[in-house]
């Protein structure tokens, strides 16, 4: 069984839309899992889908991805874990990331690799690891909260100084999950910097979008929010 966890914390996205479209679209693109939820509520509302309490750490709106730390808490899980964001479009089978490397933490290099090719610091939209191995990264946050946000800006520079030196890190290939704004929008910008002005700055000003063969996640950073485009209203689908 593959396992797939969302987290849904705030009033950002609304689970009636967010996380039902990423259920949908699990079932149209990936075979043979179990979609767990860790939520601030327990109104999800979806057959099948396991809810998870997430704990209260007094966050504020603009804290709320730590929240995606408590993944690595001891939980029960079939297999190695699949994480996505809730602003991300399953587009094709998701299967392969499962099978790629399989022995390794599994994540994006930030999306700033479209502008600096060798960016250091990865992105934590899309990962893929192994829950029995990866504990240390919630035993330390919980001992050392404070101290750890005082340190970091968000939960991907903790997670990206905590795979640093390891071993077992890799990075997916760029083409399975992609930004939506700076890399499939208008064919994606130039390397210009994340600072875009339109058409000047797109390979395609032309057109809406162009999606690489091999893309199977579009990740929607910042803004806009998926389904403020037309590429994510095409992608709207019913359970």
């Amino acid at each position: 069984m593959k396992e797939v966890a969302l987290v849904c914390a705030g009033d950002k996205f609304d689970p009636a839309l967010h996380i039902k479209q990423i259920y949908a679209n699990l079932h149209q693109n990936c075979t043979d899992f179990r979609l767990t939820v860790f939520a601030d509520r327990d109104d999800i509302g979806l057959p099948g889908v396991r809810v998870i309490r997430l704990p209260d750490w007094k966050l504020n709106s603009r804290q709320l991805w730590w929240y995606k730390v408590y993944m690595f808490s001891p939980q029960e899980w079939t297999g190695p874990v699949f994480y996505m964001d809730l602003d991300t479009i399953i587009i094709n089978n998701i299967d392969k990331f499962w099978d790629y490397e399989t022995d390794k933490f599994c994540i994006c290099q930030d999306f700033n690799r479209q502008f600096i090719p060798d960016y250091p610091v990865c992105n934590s939209s899309i990962m893929r690891f192994n829950s029995t191995l990866h504990y240390h990264l919630y035993n330390y946050f919980v001992a050392n909260s404070q101290k750890v946000m005082r340190q970091y800006r968000g939960d991907q520079d903790y997670i990206t100084a905590y795979l640093k030196d390891r071993e077992d890190k890799v990075l997916w290939p760029k083409q399975w999950a992609m930004s939506y704004k700076w890399e499939i929008q208008h064919g994606g910008s130039k390397a210009g910097g994340p600072t875009l002005r339109y058409p000047d700055d797109y390979h395609c000003p032309e057109q809406e979008y162009i999606v690489p063969e091999e893309c199977s996640i579009a990740v929607f950073h910042g803004k806009p929010d998926p389904y403020d485009t037309v590429f994510g209203q095409e992608r709207l689908t019913s359970l």
